[in-house]
């Protein structure tokens, strides 16, 4: 079972130019930021071929009591929507990670589904973003 990390250009697109046969990774190398909540370089989206979909990123923010809101977007080659990854177990496509206190940063593992007849499809990831 191999992964493939790619490194990112563009802080809220991702590009997958390869893949293995059961997940592709997303690895975003610069800060994606909102207001005044940040994601630190490294966060990483993995596809699944079973249709799950795993985030593992640190964040933080300037303010106490602020929240991270997200929404991954899944593209074909031509980058139209292909679907949204929507939170493990639900319908909604809004991933939210509260964040109590500025003084310190945060683990975001959270998981997602999607359509896994898309799998083969997928070659870039968007997220909107809002904090």
């Amino acid at each position: 079972m191999g992964v493939l990390t790619l490194a990112l250009t563009l802080p809220t697109t991702g590009t997958a130019n390869a893949s293995t046969s059961d997940q592709v990774t997303f690895t975003w190398r610069g800060y994606l930021t909102a207001g005044s909540c940040t994601i630190e370089p490294g966060a990483k989206w993995t596809l699944y071929s079973d249709g799950t979909a795993r985030l593992d990123a640190t964040v933080f923010s300037l303010d106490d009591n602020d929240a991270w809101l997200m929404w991954a977007h899944l593209l074909d080659g031509r980058k139209a929507v292909l679907g949204d990854i929507r939170v493990y177990r639900s319908s909604s496509t809004k991933f939210v990670k509260n964040l109590p206190s500025h003084t310190r940063s945060y683990r975001w593992i959270a998981w997602g589904q999607f359509d896994p007849s898309l799998f083969d499809l997928v070659e870039h990831m968007s997220l909107s973003k809002h904090c």
